[in-house]
């Protein structure tokens, strides 16, 4: 019988379950502690829909967030960050339009926030990871308590129409 080791596997659940010392090994408690508050500040925005479910691997923290989900018709809001070998490290928020459409595999990014922790190097020494953390989610946050109905976020970018409804008058 082959053992997995728990960390090369991707793992997944509550914020409050990722090993964080394991994933970002390089980053100073304060960082970890910034994570963990917004996760929870994520989390309370979120209201009864929450806890976010995330997933995780070495160097890597992710989540994907659906708040309104109708038929062919949902809004979804990301989060991630990467600090794996090999990788430039960065954290990224953004909130997409699924409608259905055959364009862009049926769904719309429609904001989205990068950060590149090698940008607040100077501006936060000794806690890039945290701060970048706080920057998407901050952002994040603002969105889901903006509009959560697909609706919105397509007259706001002027996207289609998801497949399957009839424009106004037909």
């Amino acid at each position: 019988m082959t053992m997995i080791d728990p960390m090369t596997a991707p793992q997944h659940g509550p914020l409050a379950d990722a090993p964080l010392e394991q994933l970002f090994p390089e980053a100073g408690e304060g960082d970890l502690e910034l994570i963990r508050l917004q996760g929870a500040r994520m989390d309370a925005a979120l209201g009864p829909k929450g806890p976010a479910r995330w997933e995780w691997e070495p160097g890597a923290l992710y989540t994907d967030i659906t708040v309104c989900d109708a038929p062919g018709d949902r809004v979804e809001y990301s989060l991630q960050v990467d600090c794996s070998e090999g990788t430039s490290a960065w954290a990224f928020a953004g909130v997409s339009v699924a409608c259905g459409c055959e364009e862009n595999h049926e769904t719309h990014l429609v904001h989205t926030e990068p950060v590149y922790l090698t940008e607040l190097t100077s501006l936060y020494e000794g806690t890039e990871l945290g701060m970048a953390f706080t920057l998407v989610a901050w952002e994040l946050v603002g969105w889901i308590e903006n509009p959560t109905e697909p609706a919105a976020w397509r007259s706001q970018k002027g996207l289609p129409a998801p497949r399957g409804t009839a424009p106004p008058g037909h």
